[in-house]
């Protein structure tokens, strides 16, 4: 299992998701104690202590709920919930690797052309990008595979991290916890940046490996002709 190493399997990178999400559950639940005394009196309702890693002692309800938000969160995939509510995926599978394959690929497209890669994008990734960059045996290069699943992977966390502080400022701003409301806005002003910055490395990588895949005069062809076939 790596968390801050390239993942070798899509489980790798999910287990990144999960634990980066476990942290900032914590913090979001320790803020939430500190602003309501509700809050506070129901974490210390029970008196038991837990271990974090390092960190001992722990009140147990800290540990616990925040362990029940990331289990909810990786039952649901919030991740790609949040992805498919934004378009982000979709956007940047057609955008930066459909639209990209087949204008490497001498294909005309076509306003027509791209609604129907849209429809049909699962099929389409499947076909001209993850037959040759999976994680299993890929046909390109394999540093660059896991450079875009490391990359992926860090992407997700901050998402889902940003949605939970997200959440967390406005149950603190309605609570009229300011402190914890600035502290807050400032985890997400830097994991905006965090955010954007893993995007446009997202995007550099998938250049890289549209053009690893368009470079082989076979598996071009091959890309062209599924394109045409729409």
């Amino acid at each position: 299992m790596k968390i801050i190493g390239q993942p070798e399997s899509y489980s790798e990178m999910l287990q990144r998701i999960f634990y980066s999400s476990f942290a900032s559950s914590i913090i979001c639940t320790i803020f939430l104690a500190q602003a309501s005394p509700t809050v506070s009196s129901f974490i210390d309702s029970i008196s038991t202590k837990a271990d974090f890693g390092s960190i001992k002692d722990l009140k147990a309800l800290l540990v616990l709920i925040p362990f029940g938000i990331v289990v909810l969160s990786r039952i649901i995939r919030l991740h790609d919930k949040i992805s498919d509510l934004l378009r982000i995926r979709f956007f940047f599978d057609t955008r930066h690797i459909l639209y990209s394959l087949a204008h490497l690929t001498k294909v005309t497209l076509t306003k027509d052309l791209k609604k129907i890669i849209g429809r049909n994008r699962d099929n389409a990734m499947r076909v001209v990008f993850y037959k040759y960059a999976s994680f299993i045996n890929p046909i390109i290069d394999t540093q660059l595979v896991r450079t875009a699943a490391d990359n992926w992977g860090w992407f997700w966390s901050l998402l889902e991290s940003f949605f939970l502080f997200s959440l967390t400022t406005i149950i603190l701003w309605m609570l009229d916890s300011i402190f914890y409301v600035k502290i807050c806005l400032v985890i997400l002003l830097i994991e905006f940046c965090l955010l954007l910055l893993e995007w446009f490395e997202c995007k550099r990588n998938a250049k890289r490996q549209v053009e690893a895949i368009a470079e082989d005069t076979d598996r071009s062809a091959d890309i062209s002709t599924y394109f045409s076939s729409l």
